[in-house]
């Protein structure tokens, strides 16, 4: 049986054996090695952390797959993979560890991208907010190289069709290009367009608060370690609405509220 499609179905079952073992360090790093795993005690694992394991497993393993695309894994990949770990997810040392290994095995396991992805969206289908963080994570190791090939993009629209949020591709996407002080990016940014209504603008704007409120991303089961990247992502938005609406404000002389 297929290591994600184990813990998909079965929890902790899945921890023990597989092409990779060492998933089960990434996959239940802060539980089973910064705490004891209750599931030790005949407790069985609350689906919260069963989709933390799901997380950081098929995470970690999709990103590999991603940095191998092109057919070579880049010193800048490799470094944005450890400043993911470290500096983002400020993983423990031993979590951390286990999260490198699982990233490494799967540039050389025979399992595919999509088995991955299918795995991942499979515990978070009723969670976009989650899904739509899964392709930020994808598109910092992406950009880390500064070449957004065709291959990379190949993967992470097949990730955005998988979960069902392709339509959000873009302005998720225009994170991560242009200059956030540019008014033509800050509307690619909020997924707007120039002649949209202030409405309409307010409207996607909302949307997008809620897609990157960490707290929305905690009780959707994503682990607290990535809540600095939803942070990160909310102050982005944050900035280029209020310069779109500055924008509006010069044009027309009053904006609509």
């Amino acid at each position: 049986m297929r290591v994600l499609g184990k813990i998909a179905g079965a929890g902790i079952g899945y921890f023990f054996g597989g092409p990779f073992g060492a998933l089960a360090g990434v996959a239940l790093g802060h539980q089973l090695f910064d705490r004891t795993p209750r599931e030790f005690f005949g407790v069985p694992l609350s689906e919260r952390e069963i989709r933390n394991s799901v997380f950081f497993a098929a995470s970690f393993a999709m990103l590999g797959k991603l940095a191998k695309a092109d057919g070579r894994v880049s010193e800048e990949e490799i470094i944005a993979i450890k400043s993911i770990i470290k500096d983002k997810l400020k993983l423990s040392r031993r979590s951390a560890d286990f999260a490198y290994r699982t990233f490494e095995e799967s540039l050389v396991d025979d399992e595919t991208f999509e088995i991955h992805a299918k795995a991942f969206h499979s515990k978070f289908t009723d969670a976009p907010e989650a899904l739509a963080s899964m392709l930020e994570i994808m598109l910092i190791v992406a950009y880390a190289d500064f070449d957004y090939n065709e291959d990379e993009e190949t993967l992470i629209k097949l990730a955005a069709t998988i979960f069902g949020i392709e339509s959000e591709y873009p302005s998720i996407l225009a994170l991560f290009r242009g200059n956030a002080d540019n008014i033509e990016h800050c509307y690619e940014l909020l997924g707007a367009k120039p002649n949209d209504s202030d409405e309409a603008l307010d409207a996607l704007y909302q949307h997008l608060l809620v897609e990157h409120d960490p707290q929305v991303l905690l009780d959707e089961g994503v682990p607290k370690e990535l809540i600095a990247l939803a942070k990160d992502q909310h102050t982005k938005i944050r900035f280029a609405y209020e310069q779109v609406v500055a924008s509006r404000g010069q044009q027309s002389g009053v904006r609509a509220t």
